[in-house]
């Protein structure tokens, strides 16, 4: 008889949370948009690892939006290390939301790893919050989708779409 209250209690108790965890965060995508792209320096490594840059971009964004914050980023390539940030902040203008906004933070992936990749497409996980013009905070938990590229100026124009007057 336990058992079967067990079984019966578990699957309950994960719904509830799934549930909770959807609600509590917002849908980013109500907000702004974010691109992600995920580069990698052939011409930068060592012995043990290459590196390389996640660049985060807002090319469009809801007029009541003050303010972006990633404060996490997690890879689906457990061999991506990314480097430790507190946060990353997009201070955001109003009446500017066609500007396009970038921050970026860098990684390293071990050489082994690199051999063996095959450039599927992965995905990062970014978790962080919103403060819309009235002050209110709202979590986000967005996933977006990315292939690991090689970083080179071609590329990388060819990735963030409108680039104007962009220095690499």
């Amino acid at each position: 008889m336990n058992y079967l209250l067990l079984t019966a209690i578990i699957p309950l108790a994960l719904g509830i949370f799934f549930i909770y965890r959807r609600l509590s965060y917002s849908n980013f995508d109500n907000y702004a948009e974010l691109n992600v792209s995920v580069l990698l320096d052939q011409n930068n490594g060592d012995f043990n690892s290459h590196y390389g840059c996640i660049i985060f971009q807002l090319p469009s964004y809801g007029e009541h939006v003050k303010e972006v914050v990633i404060t996490g980023v997690q890879s689906s390539n457990k061999h991506i290390r990314v480097n430790a940030f507190e946060k990353l902040n997009f201070f955001l203008t109003p009446g500017k939301s066609t500007e396009s906004a970038m921050r970026s933070i860098g990684f390293s992936i071990s050489n082994k790893a690199l051999l063996n990749h095959k450039g599927q497409q992965e995905s990062v996980i970014v978790k962080g919050y919103i403060i819309d013009r009235k002050g209110e905070k709202k979590s986000y938990l967005k996933t977006s989708y990315y292939t690991l590229q090689d970083f080179s100026k071609e590329n990388f124009v060819n990735q963030l779409g409108k680039t104007k007057g962009l220095a690499v």
